[in-house]
């Protein structure tokens, strides 16, 4: 089946981080956020798939190439100017021809059951269907009201208060083309804003499902740290890299440890890393590709960026180690 993945976005929301590196690029536990997703399209059979990209959209190409070392053939839409998710679909429309498609956030991380979300939207002849979680937070989410069944009674984007729900759309859709004839054509279009309302409207059959799985959206800094985390305790399906030298601690190739380091699970160190005497790491660290971790130093929770470097002695907590600097939420 076929699949798209949105990466087109600025990254506003991870801001500085984003300022040096593009959203879909992230690295969670050293691997690029996109790839899990990628991973995920092709576990449920989604292995025909394009990605929109705007902004540093050659880096994400670099990476990915094909597609083919995340199992998936992908191709690239670039967007001149950003046109919206709904819009950005739109112009997609001859790749995905006549055929049921699904639509996804490259910052997606997930291993919701895809394949039960084809089959839910197949059983009531859905023209639309939105993967749903509960969450607490409604002010950074679509939020969703449905019926017994599932049908969508109300969609409401990012209310700031009185929420007629808790029911948020994880920007997980699955579309019958026909969802094109409530997209206008070389517009700038959201579906959340736009489309879905004018579909509720109608009456057309749009429909909204619990998946069960992990889900979350890396929108901030607590959530980039929180997803390193949960990928190391094993909270979703994912291929971890390097090996796991015993339970919870990953270490790639060519790794220089001193004896006296001290490794707490969860953590995961990338190839080439130094880790010096007497130095801690643990919480859900993870150092990327050739990094440095000085002497006496202690990480807890801490992602260091491929190359970054800790002098001897520095405690960090909840932090991101770039070249560029220290950041923290």
């Amino acid at each position: 089946m076929k699949a798209m993945v949105l990466a087109a976005g600025l990254g506003e929301r991870m801001r500085p981080l984003t300022d040096h590196i593009p959203k879909p690029l992230l690295p969670i536990a050293n691997r690029p956020v996109m790839s899990y997703v990628l991973e995920h399209l092709a576990r449920h059979g989604f292995t025909e798939v394009i990605a929109n990209l705007h902004y540093r959209g050659p880096e994400i190409i670099d990476y990915f190439g094909d597609g083919s070392g995340c199992g998936v053939r992908l191709t690239y839409a670039h967007e001149e100017k950003l046109w919206g998710i709904a819009g950005g679909v739109r112009r997609c429309k001859d790749f995905f021809a006549d055929e049921t498609f699904l639509v996804i956030g490259a910052d997606d991380l997930t291993d919701m059951d895809l394949t039960a979300l084809v089959q839910a939207h197949r059983r009531v002849g859905a023209i639309a269907s939105i993967g749903l979680v509960e969450v607490t937070e409604t002010s950074q989410f679509g939020i969703v009201v449905t019926d017994q069944e599932g049908r969508i009674q109300r969609f409401v984007e990012k209310p700031e208060t009185d929420p007629p729900s808790h029911t948020a759309n994880t920007q997980i859709y699955l579309f019958e083309p026909e969802i094109f004839d409530f997209i206008p054509p070389d517009t700038v279009y959201d579906f959340g804003r736009h489309a879905f309302p004018v579909v509720v409207e109608t009456g057309a059959p749009f429909y909204g499902f619990r998946l069960p799985g992990y889900w979350r959206d890396i929108g901030s800094m607590s959530d980039y740290l929180a997803a390193q985390r949960d990928l190391m305790e094993r909270r979703l399906q994912a291929n971890l890299p390097g090996e796991e030298a015993r339970p919870g601690v990953w270490v790639g190739r060519r790794c220089s440890i001193h004896p006296e380091a001290v490794l707490r699970p969860p953590v995961v160190l990338g190839e080439d890393c130094r880790i010096g005497a007497k130095a801690v790491l643990g919480g859900g660290t993870a150092a990327g590709a050739k990094t440095e971790v000085g002497e006496g130093s202690s990480l807890w929770n801490t992602t260091l960026w491929s190359g970054a470097k800790v002098s001897a002695g520095v405690s960090l907590c909840g932090a991101v180690v770039t070249a560029w600097g220290v950041f923290r939420g």
